[in-house]
């Protein structure tokens, strides 16, 4: 069956480490407590600034660029942190990328087709109030895969480098 998209969270603005500018994200399709999975989907027309500054060429055109790809771990890590952990930095808990343990572009992310993106913790530890989390991402664009890693995250209460 289809998901059907929605808007992101209306909290979301005031969860979200990144301002919306910088999300990348444009639609939830599903919040999996259970599979502690977020899955998504990115208008690749509306990416900004790193596409607009492409120069294309016969052999370059544009496309969705990398950073971006990166980028948008961060936006599905906090969307997963906030409504899946409970983790909300409305109550003092941030969250940092720790390790890109790998990473593949297997095809080239085009502009105009939609991209949907899939986070999936593979592993959650809570060590010393902090919580340490492994993901998967994988990125489809028509069928093919764009993007596909591995990622680790730390989230935690407080300031950087206190307790």
């Amino acid at each position: 069956m289809p998901l059907s998209p929605k808007p992101l969270p209306h909290d979301f603005a005031t969860e979200c480490l990144y301002t919306s500018d910088q999300w990348y994200v444009h639609e939830l399709l599903q919040l999996d407590l259970e599979g502690s999975r977020v899955l998504a989907r990115v208008d690749t027309t509306r990416l900004g600034a790193l596409v607009e500054a492409q120069v294309e060429t016969p052999g370059h055109p544009r496309h969705v660029p990398g950073a971006v790809m990166v980028q948008i771990t961060g936006t599905l890590g906090n969307l997963h942190a906030v409504y899946i952990l409970g983790l909300r930095p409305s109550e003092g808990w941030s969250g940092f990328g720790t390790h890109v343990r790998s990473a593949r572009f297997p095809s080239m992310g085009r502009i105009g087709p939609p991209v949907d993106v899939e986070l999936r913790a593979t592993r959650v530890r809570k060590v010393r109030g902090r919580h340490f989390v492994e993901y998967t991402f994988r990125y489809e664009q028509e069928g093919r895969e764009i993007y596909v890693a591995e990622h680790a995250a730390i989230w935690f209460k407080g300031e950087v480098g206190a307790g």
